[in-house]
């Protein structure tokens, strides 16, 4: 019926239906065409809310940069995302940089040539858009648990020092408010050193209370006190595990609680002149084929002048340095890193964890349930995880977790598989530990072959996306830098 008339109208040639047809076509089309205006309006407002978006962000992080340069950078941000030879003409863009409330605010219009609205005379049509970020002000604590064994010698450990300062620049170019920023190292081999400042601390089981304090002296002897005997040998700093699952949990030490102290790192002098043995640096001061007996016969070191590593023999990593805002004292850090030893993952993180907890021995941490903190940890390797079996009483080399004879590992096993099956599965648990204290943990494998190992780091990530695979030392750069961006932690308040 419609169709009908609408022929009938069309074909109708009385000049009132003309005139009336011609009078009614001018708002048909403005009508239609208007719609058309419209939406490309609309588009052109969505693309300015981006240009503008992307532009506040890039000023707010980078909170150091002069006024000028600041809207300098925000007027080439906006030029990259909004063309005009496409969405239309930019008016003026304001850019408002609040220091006092960290409120970055970048507003501008933008006018849209019309098609059809022109012909009622509205040539343009004004979008307008208002971008505003506010940098996150939320504190920030970070530790990098990094590997520094043997095997990251030469241009590895040189690559390792140039992207953890690129990493510590970044978030310090970036901090607003630098005493909002704190960063730990944690470099590691086959132990952590804790650093010699720290001799007969208290919860370094300064009266031997800690059931595994003598496991290898007999009669039951003091380290700290055995060390002292000695002529010219001095504790470099090292702590060994405590036995499973303490090794890896946040239990703050407690002398009432003697398991829960950190022993001293003391690797004891080995039978002489018996093959399969790693470790002798003095006479055993007797014979005969009791080797535990030659092991541990306590009296054999007072006044002796050892030779070698000695009682330190396994700890070759730096000290560790605990959270801290100066920037020069973790750069100076990274820079003394060293490469030397075997790895041992768990140990690493676990003091990672403990450089981030409020409590002892480390008291640097914000409380675990401050919702204005953030703690991540980053944690890098370029191996598997190592503890050397050996075919003797002891089972193994001396290492973080002692001689696995003692049983601190939770096996009893002279295969070097199951050991570092063992440590593999210890990392496992350290990392999961960490994530549920709320820690943001980001793993990178460093030229890593074992897929079992680039396995393991990923899933110690917080996310896979967390999880950075790096077969070279431009990987590696690129890594931290991610990382960095990641932790810089902007949010679009409206």
């Amino acid at each position: 019926m419609a169709r009908k008339w609408i022929r009938s109208f069309s074909s109708d040639t009385g000049g009132n239906v003309a005139m009336l047809f011609s009078l009614m076509l001018l708002p048909i089309v403005v009508m239609g065409g208007g719609a058309v205006d419209l939406n490309m309006a609309i588009n052109a407002r969505g693309r300015l809310a981006e240009a503008l978006d992307a532009a506040a962000l890039a000023v707010g992080a980078a909170p150091n940069l002069p006024p000028e340069d600041a809207e300098a950078l925000a007027q080439a941000i906006i030029a990259a995302n909004y063309p005009q030879r496409e969405f239309g003409d930019l008016g003026t863009i304001d850019i408002d940089i609040d220091d006092l409330n960290d409120i970055i605010t970048v507003a501008g219009t933008s006018s849209v040539q019309t098609a059809f609205l022109g012909l009622i005379g509205i040539d343009y049509l004004t979008v307008g858009w208002e971008s505003e970020v506010q940098r996150a002000r939320t504190a920030l604590e970070l530790v990098m648990v990094l590997d520094n064994t043997g095997s990251m010698s030469g241009s590895k450990i040189a690559a390792l020092r140039d992207a953890a300062l690129l990493l510590t620049e970044i978030l310090h170019e970036n901090a607003a408010e630098p005493g909002l920023l704190e960063i730990g190292l944690v470099p590691f081999s086959s132990t952590v050193n804790v650093g010699t400042e720290h001799e007969r601390a208290w919860w370094l089981d300064p009266d031997a209370l800690s059931p595994d304090h003598s496991n290898n002296f007999d009669p039951p002897a003091n380290r700290w006190d055995v060390i002292d005997s000695m002529l010219y040998e001095a504790w470099d700093g090292c702590v060994e595990a405590r036995a499973i699952p303490l090794d890896i949990e946040d239990v703050e030490p407690d002398p009432g609680a003697p398991e829960t102290l950190f022993l001293p790192y003391f690797a004891p002098d080995e039978p002489t002149g018996v093959s399969g043995f790693s470790n002798s640096y003095m006479s055993d001061q007797m014979g005969g084929s009791d080797l535990f007996a030659r092991l541990a016969n306590s009296a054999k070191y007072a006044g002796v002048n050892p030779w070698g590593w000695a009682s330190n023999w396994g700890c070759t990593a730096r000290p560790v340095t605990p959270l801290t805002s100066d920037r020069s004292m973790i750069d100076d850090a990274i820079s003394d890193m060293i490469a030397s030893g075997t790895t041992n993952i768990p140990i690493g993180v676990s003091w990672g964890v403990r450089l981030l907890s409020p409590q002892e021995p480390f008291t640097e941490g914000n409380p675990w349930d401050d919702d204005d903190n953030i703690k991540a940890m980053v944690i890098l390797t370029d191996g598997q995880n190592v503890i050397n079996g050996r075919g003797n009483f002891n089972y193994s080399d001396y290492s973080g977790y002692g001689y696995v004879r003692e049983g601190r590992l939770g096996v009893i096993t002279s295969s070097s598989w199951a050991l570092r099956n063992a440590l593999n599965e210890r990392t496992g648990a350290a990392c999961a530990y960490a994530r549920a204290q709320g820690i943001r943990v980001y793993t990178i494998t460093f030229q890593v072959s074992s897929s079992t190992t680039r396995d393991m780091m990923r899933e110690c990530a917080s996310h896979p996306s967390l999880y950075f695979d790096s077969p070279s030392n431009e990987a590696l750069h690129n890594a931290f830098e991610m990382i960095a961006g990641d932790l810089t932690n902007l949010r679009l308040s409206r």
